[in-house]
């Protein structure tokens, strides 16, 4: 017997026949909202990204209200598909979260500003470009954070299609790395507690780098 049950809290349907893979999604207080709430950013193969602020409200019979118009605070096309969506201190000088959208050849970071009582529905929040970086290869995925223990920023390792890994330092270029052996790209994490890269490689492995 389970002492914990899972119970839908509220849910939507994001677009129609559009793709996604795991990297399309993360959860942040993106817009730095004073209430320290959470948003939703789900960004797609078809270059559309959507951030939600979900406010389902209970009724009389106990049930949790589904998805209202309210909820989605951004809904914008670009032209080039997305491939992975964080949210991080990307922007020097600030506290600030940023969103960072790797596309194939390019990596854009933005500020997310609410906007209030613009819509006829209520609130909806704005992109400002901070900066864009172009790619010399075509990437596959990245990952985030305080490399070499850095403090209040974050920087970015980009993973190429052809197993190369680039750092950059915000918005400045590091180094590149080549992952002996590298056939295919795998997936990318980096943990701040030892301060290193894990990967798999394409011999099944699971591969630390520092």
């Amino acid at each position: 017997m389970s002492l914990f049950k899972a119970r839908d809290w509220w849910s939507t349907r994001v677009g129609e026949e559009e793709e996604f893979d795991h990297g399309c999604l993360c959860v942040a207080n993106v817009d730095n909202n004073s209430q320290g709430t959470d948003r939703i950013i789900v960004g797609s193969y078809h270059g559309v990204l959507r951030i939600y602020n979900p406010k389902p409200v209970k009724d009389d019979a106990g049930h949790w209200s589904g998805f209202k118009p309210e909820d989605m605070l951004v809904e914008k096309s670009f032209p080039l598909p997305i491939l992975h969506v964080e949210a991080g201190k990307f922007v020097s000088g600030t506290d600030n979260i940023q969103l960072a959208i790797l596309h194939p050849r390019k990596l854009a970071v933005y500020s997310v500003s609410a906007v209030s009582g613009a819509v006829s529905h209520g609130n909806f929040s704005q992109l400002n470009v901070q900066y864009e970086l172009k790619l010399q290869r075509t990437a596959f995925n990245m990952c985030y954070g305080p490399f070499g223990g850095v403090k209040g920023r974050d920087f970015f390792c980009i993973q190429s299609m052809d197993g190369t890994l680039s750092v950059y330092e915000q918005e400045s270029f590091a180094f590149s790395r080549f992952l002996p052996g590298a056939l295919l790209p795998g997936p990318l994490a980096y943990v701040p507690k030892t301060d290193s890269f894990i990967t798999v490689s394409s011999s099944r492995q699971v591969e630390s780098y520092k």
